[in-house]
């Protein structure tokens, strides 16, 4: 982690400097910057994965809850990702467009969840 901490220090020094001289290809260096560190993050993501895996054997959750959760996850890391993109080319508004379409995605993504919660209260009580 150290060296990811480094080396995001480093391209956005690199980035701050370049960009006085020549602005476009300041942003080109963010985003090639941030590309390899979204690269990085999504190897991290596997292990994350692999444990998921494990928790759905061993717990007898659905791995269809597990799939949603694992979907939300990505919908949250992208949008972020994204986001982050459009306000660093100066698009706040499209950084936020970017971010409620995340919100509607997680919130349709997330719809099976609540419906299996209503069935299960629905057989509770009734």
């Amino acid at each position: 982690m150290v060296k990811i901490a480094l080396f995001g220090i480093i391209a956005s020094i690199l980035t701050l400097k370049i960009k006085s001289i020549r602005p476009e290809y300041s942003l080109v260096i963010g985003l090639v910057s941030s590309l390899f560190l979204a690269i990085y993050a999504l190897d991290e993501m596997g292990k994350i994965i692999d444990l998921f895996g494990a928790i759905e054997s061993y717990s007898g959750i659905p791995g269809t809850y597990i799939q949603i959760l694992l979907k939300l996850v990505g919908i949250s890391f992208l949008c972020e990702f994204a986001s982050n993109i459009c306000k660093d080319a100066g698009q706040a508004t499209m950084a936020k467009q970017v971010e409620m379409a995340g919100k509607l995605s997680i919130l349709v993504v997330s719809l099976p969840i609540l419906e299996s919660l209503l069935t299960t209260l629905e057989r509770l009580m009734g």
